[in-house]
């Protein structure tokens, strides 16, 4: 009897053993579910946040005028202007059909020189009450200027002096065609004389009698310096002459 008694006792003691050892392991394990559910939510609030951040920056970036595919935006008081595309062309100056005479030249009279330009071909929507051309309405709602240390000038509209074979001829006349309220067109306005040198800007006009408040536009054009385009041409003329 005595001897049954030890060996029940035994068999007694190690099942509670085993028994506490499996409660420990399924402690540990509802831990560390625990601890990975927080993980997995602590990650969805950081992808919560930085998604908020991403529209926040996208919004900002449209109010400035500034659009996602690089179109620059902006809505005046005569009417909607999307710039497509800001491009540089040279005018030569038109020949005389007068003979220099032997006395100008000795008194050194300056030949005339060529004149630098800035294009810009946008995108016109009329939301005044009256026919408008785009040129008017834009010279009315934006400026093209020149920074320099001594302060800024603003450009002339020389859409005029484009010659008739300039590659976007139909769309320059465009610019001083009359449209109705509500319709919109493709023109193209020519500004100079500009120095590439000089940071160039479109912006808005002030207008402190506009009945609504407008969003101000501060764009920078991106010129080609007229020294970078002198060094393509001779590598250009480089490369003919060997490939001769």
């Amino acid at each position: 009897m005595t001897l049954k008694k030890y060996l029940l006792a035994g068999g007694l003691s190690t099942v509670l053993v085993l028994g506490a050892c499996g409660g420990d392991g399924g402690s540990e394990e509802e831990t560390s579910e625990e601890e990975t559910a927080q993980e997995d939510s602590e990650n969805t609030s950081e992808d919560a946040t930085t998604e908020e951040e991403s529209s926040e920056e996208s919004t900002e970036e449209s109010d400035s005028g500034s659009s996602e595919d690089g179109e620059v935006t902006h809505s005046g008081e005569y009417g909607d202007y999307t710039v497509t595309e800001f491009g540089q062309y040279t005018i030569e100056p038109e020949e005389s059909e007068e003979e220099t005479t032997e006395e100008e030249t000795e008194e050194g009279a300056e030949e005339p020189q060529p004149t630098e330009v800035v294009t810009i071909e946008f995108e016109f929507t009329n939301n005044s009450d009256v026919a408008t051309a785009p040129q008017e309405a834009f010279g009315l709602d934006l400026a093209v200027r020149q920074i320099m240390e001594g302060g800024e000038t603003t450009l002339e509209n020389l859409t005029m002096d484009l010659p008739e074979d300039y590659e976007k001829s139909e769309e320059a006349a465009a610019a001083s065609e009359m449209i109705e309220p509500g319709e919109t067109a493709t023109a193209v306005l020519a500004y100079g004389p500009v120095d590439p040198e000089l940071e160039t800007v479109l912006q808005s006009r002030d207008n402190p009698m506009a009945e609504e408040e407008i969003e101000p536009l501060d764009h920078t054009i991106e010129l080609e310096s007229t020294e970078s385009s002198e060094e393509e041409t001779t590598e250009e003329e480089t490369e003919e002459d060997s490939e001769e």
